[in-house]
């Protein structure tokens, strides 16, 4: 099941936990900081009273209302592959489902969560400046990623976008040396594309700084910003990704890259055990 679907399927269980076992619970939710510790949203909260969204921002909210507590509020539609597991744990913790409810997910919340820390705290290599078999694995995850679908572009089209950015960083505006950066990042959790409409031209500051964040993430509260380069993205017809069988496929692809090197390092190793011998 997609994320998007997976959300709204939960929002009346959600909002009926808001009624009768924590009040101060639909509070938390309409704030960005509770939203952005809890299930990773980025750039908007969980839900918003209707009156309170702003025109130009009406777009990242589902329409249908939900009357909670006296409020009528409106639910985000910013929702991707990675947040399934920060969503399911808060179901579960929150005593919303139980567990068996999610045994038709391709991982359980356990795995999903486990899973997602490990990536972010990769494990050490026990041989010092060992070169770690996730460079290779994100590699080719990139590689891929850089190459689905048929759109060619040139340098020239480049030169367009740095155009359309008045030639400035779009990040912080500043008119300096530019650079590529992905708006959206080129990784298995993000699945960003080399495609033009994600290319955006940034200082080299800004670059570092962003990393491996969502743009909508590193710009936070600058929706001016974050409007330009959703615009920009509409006008090179370019969506992010938002695709389970995609995000299975690549994931995949990232462990086939460390069988492949596992069973290479054993068969080499067992030779020199042998010419040893």
């Amino acid at each position: 099941m997609k994320i998007g679907q997976l959300v709204r399927q939960f929002l009346p269980k959600i909002f009926e936990y808001c009624e009768k076992v924590d009040a101060e619970e639909l509070n938390r939710l309409m704030s960005h900081t509770y939203s952005s510790g809890t299930f990773h949203l980025t750039a908007y909260p969980f839900c918003q009273e209707a009156s309170k969204i702003e025109t130009n921002q009406s777009c990242r909210y589902w329409t249908q209302e939900f009357d909670v507590q006296g409020k009528v509020v409106r639910v985000c539609n910013d929702w991707y592959v990675r947040h399934k597991p920060y969503f399911a744990q808060y179901l579960v913790t929150k005593g919303i489902v139980n567990k068996e409810e999610f045994s038709n997910e391709a991982l359980s919340i356990e795995e999903s969560v486990t899973k997602y820390k490990q990536e972010a705290n990769p494990r050490k290599s026990s041989r010092y400046k060992n070169i770690a078999i996730g460079n290779a694995q994100n590699l080719v995850v990139r590689n891929i990623l850089s190459n689905l679908g048929h759109e060619n572009f040139s340098e020239k089209d480049w030169g367009d976008t740095k155009k359309y950015f008045s030639h400035k960083c779009a990040y912080c505006g500043e008119e300096k040396k530019l650079e590529v950066d992905h708006a959206v990042p080129i990784n298995k959790q993000m699945m960003g594309e080399h495609r033009l409409g994600n290319l955006i031209p940034s200082c080299h500051e800004c670059n570092s700084k962003k990393a491996t964040k969502d743009f909508r993430e590193f710009l936070g509260t600058d929706e001016t910003k974050i409007q330009k380069i959703e615009a920009y993205m509409g006008s090179k017809g370019y969506e992010p990704l938002d695709d389970e069988h995609v995000a299975e496929l690549l994931e995949m692809a990232y462990r086939d890259v460390a069988d492949v090197a596992t069973r290479y390092i054993t068969i080499i190793n067992r030779l020199l055990d042998i010419k040893d011998s």
